[in-house]
């Protein structure tokens, strides 16, 4: 059985002032790679009471609490106080963190200041953690069953101890359990559609199989356990095969792949390139292609033609068809895709049209209404959508949808 863990990542900035977890991306990967299974994750303020009160839910549900972030030297660094109260005891300075303290600032020819001296501080009868990159040590306390590590929040630190405490003790904990894990990106089709032809794989022997909508594609993210690594890796592949097998070519890559990489790669292998033109989504497809790397040998260039003059002037509309059809129409968007396919001198061209919104919609022509083309050595493509969503889905799902036109038709 995997060891259960939750997280929690202390500090008043993540909740009032934007900040991201990131500590706890980084240690949701490198736990189950020892065989430790995350089941919950916490952020809470810079109080002492609040940050005992979630360590004391937390140790009821996990073997493994993890804390980080308030370890530091500031006034709103509450960590220690609250793993006192927690634990029942007194907070003591350590005379042996307090020397290995000041010998650090020493060595920059400095001295601690009162404030930094209470690095030095330690819930009496907890044992401290040595921070090979910092000042503040981490802590560890056991009750029961149960043990409660605290890390600093500077990633650095925080990385470094993990390394050198945190996962030696979870491994020893999962007492030989593998986790793998993998996610399967699909696109082309609902998450309902997905749920529909994977439901009975949910929970399988030794596996769990999670489904997560995004922005015009779906993830499917797929764990399995096992007393080895062959084992875990053979139920991995098993399950992995019975997907792929349901799916079929919906499933376009796995894990850090994204739509742009594997059409891209699929250029790459052809020594072909590609251009696009945007209305909608103005520079949003051309964002998504330049974001791998590498686009540079296979990606010709782009050109956002918000205007009506300007699809004419620069993607080579013709006028007539905006005249006729409007600005968005499949005629426009194959004109797009055409048009910047030969102006930019690239193999493939995609273009986009549509109305995002939240306004400039009519009754014929309905926000959410977006038209993809596709324009390619073997003729072209043209999909008609209607997305729902806000502003910004609808045109990352337009993005979405272009790269997997390309996708599909590079296949």
């Amino acid at each position: 059985m995997a060891l259960a863990v939750e997280l929690i990542a202390v500090g008043s900035e993540l909740l009032r002032f934007g900040r991201r977890d990131g500590n706890g991306d980084w240690l949701l990967e490198e736990l189950s790679r020892v065989g430790a299974e995350v089941l919950g994750r916490a952020q809470v303020d810079d109080d002492a009471a609040r940050i005992a009160s979630q360590v004391d839910a937390a140790a009821g549900r996990a073997g493994l609490v993890v804390l980080t972030g308030g370890l530091g030297p500031t006034e709103d660094d509450r960590t220690r106080e609250a793993l006192a109260a927690w634990w029942g005891k007194p907070l003591l300075r350590d005379p042996a963190l307090l020397r290995e303290l000041r010998e650090r600032f020493a060595r920059f020819g400095r001295t601690p200041s009162p404030e930094q001296e209470r690095q030095a501080d330690l819930p009496e009868g907890a044992i401290a953690l040595a921070n090979p990159v910092g000042s503040a040590p981490g802590i560890l306390l056991a009750r029961g069953e149960v043990q409660v590590v605290a890390l600093p929040g500077v990633p650095a630190e925080m990385r470094a101890m993990v390394e050198a405490h945190l996962l030696p003790l979870a491994r020893r904990r999962a007492a030989g359990a593998v986790l793998r894990t993998r996610v399967l990106h699909v696109a082309g089709r609902l998450e309902s559609e997905v749920d529909a032809a994977v439901a009975d794989l949910y929970a399988g022997e030794g596996t769990v199989l999670t489904i997560l909508a995004g922005a015009g594609e779906v993830h499917l993210g797929m764990r399995a356990e096992g007393q080895s690594i062959a084992v875990a890796d053979a139920r991995l592949v098993s399950l992995e095969a019975e997907l792929r097998a349901r799916l079929g070519e919906d499933v376009y890559g796995a894990d850090q792949d994204t739509l742009a990489s594997v059409a891209g790669a699929s250029l790459a292998r052809r020594g072909e390139t590609l251009a696009v033109a945007e209305s909608c989504t103005a520079g949003l497809l051309a964002g998504a292609v330049t974001a791998v790397a590498g686009a540079s040998g296979w990606f010709r260039g782009g050109l956002a033609v918000y205007a009506d003059d300007l699809k004419v002037a620069l993607a080579g509309v013709p006028e007539e068809l905006l005249l006729r059809h409007g600005a968005v129409s499949a005629q426009v968007a194959e004109a797009l895709s055409a048009g910047v396919r030969a102006r930019l001198r690239a193999d493939w061209g995609l273009g986009v049209t549509g109305i995002a919104g939240p306004g400039g919609g009519s009754a014929d022509k309905p926000v959410g209404l977006v038209f993809v083309a596709l324009s390619g050595p073997t003729g072209g493509k043209v999909r008609r959508l209607l997305l729902p969503g806000d502003r910004d889905l609808v045109r990352r799902r337009s993005v979405a949808v272009a790269l997997d036109l390309l996708r599909r038709a590079l296949a």
